[in-house]
């Protein structure tokens, strides 16, 4: 079982520092995942044509949050304002002369931003040691820096919205749940419980490019695709991604002008933190998130299911459909039922038994 307060310490270990082995701690953070993870995990389906279909195929296919009922979902919270600041400030005489002295410092090396690869900041002191910044910039006309300064601002509101849309209508998604039990998932996810719950193998739930026997990669293959399944945080407060959007803006205006590894992002989980988390409200759903990326036009990937729950309310057709398919795979079924005998709301399964007309 996931401990929401060991989990969100590795989320915030992610972030890098000098001297330490990034690598290292979002190694840590999917090995605690993976030990701690569920056995098995489920998936709310309503009797869709698509969603009966997928069972028969064997397929989970991908969402994007802009189709969930949570508004929030991926939606990136930014301060724009402060971003705004920031660049500003970058280019003010005291910061730049700071800088200046701090970079062809001997100990620069072990104090430079982490964003800034080692070989990288070895050029940058060799390059400056002979010159002075100062000076340099003091030749730089008003008019000239300021062009500099609105070309990155321009740059902010665009990459914000980018990465808003990649993650609302973009990115692929799918929502599993620790439980199949859950009376007020059966009636939101499954019709009113009309519809049937799938349970997966939780190590079952991988594509055949992780990794890959063929040694291929996203840049080889055209038909590369991998997941990550991460547990959902549920906070009182949306994930600040305000330092991942000043950074990617900072990425984009390097590249711009024909640098594109200067700069590195502090955060290579950043990209994942957006998507996990949701409010406290949520919770009842015990939610992982199953992401896909992917280079083809293919929005699901095969997993053959363990078992099948059938909803209390389920029609005699949709049952005879879902039986039969789950019979010639050897995919076990169940039948939920209200639990009549007791005082608790509870939901319990029993084998399934074919009715008799």
């Amino acid at each position: 079982m996931i401990n929401k307060r060991k989990y969100e310490q590795l989320l915030n270990n992610t972030i890098k520092e000098i001297n330490k082995e990034d690598k290292k701690t979002i190694n840590e953070l999917l090995t605690y995942i993976n030990e701690n993870k569920p056995k098995s995990l489920f998936h709310y389906r309503s009797c869709s044509e698509q969603s009966i279909e997928a069972f028969r195929d064997n397929k989970i296919y991908f969402n994007i949050a802009s189709n969930f009922n949570d508004p929030y979902d991926c939606l990136i919270y930014c301060d724009i304002e402060y971003i705004l600041k920031q660049i500003q400030n970058m280019f003010d005489y005291e910061n730049i002369e700071n800088l200046n002295n701090k970079v062809i410092d001997e100990s620069y090396l072990n104090t430079r931003p982490v964003t800034i690869p080692e070989e990288k900041a070895k050029e940058i002191i060799n390059n400056l040691k002979n010159i002075n910044i100062k000076d340099i910039f003091k030749t730089i006309p008003k008019e000239s820096v300021d062009k500099i300064i609105n070309f990155i601002k321009g740059l902010t509101p665009n990459v914000l919205e980018n990465y808003k849309n990649y993650y609302q209508n973009i990115q692929p998604q799918a929502c599993l749940s620790e439980t199949y039990n859950n009376i007020l998932m059966w009636s939101h996810y499954a019709d009113n419980h009309k519809g049937f719950v799938i349970e997966y193998d939780t190590d079952a739930l991988k594509t055949n490019c992780m990794p890959c026997p063929e040694q291929k990669s996203f840049q080889t293959c055209p038909n590369w695709k991998r997941v990550t399944l991460l547990p959902i945080l549920y906070t009182e407060k949306r994930y600040d991604a305000t330092k991942y959007i000043f950074e990617n803006t900072i990425i984009q205006a390097f590249k711009n002008v024909g640098l594109p590894d200067v700069f590195q992002l502090s955060d290579d989980f950043a990209q994942y933190k957006v998507n996990i988390h949701k409010h406290k409200c949520w919770s009842y759903e015990k939610e992982w998130r199953l992401q896909l990326f992917k280079f083809n036009n293919e929005n699901f990937i095969t997993v053959k299911p363990k078992a099948i729950y059938l909803g209390c309310r389920i029609s005699r057709f949709y049952e005879d459909i879902l039986v039969k398919y789950a019979t010639e795979q050897g995919i076990k079924v169940y039948k939920m039922n209200e639990n009549t005998k007791k005082i608790k709301y509870t939901l319990t399964k029993r084998k399934y038994t074919k009715k008799v007309d």
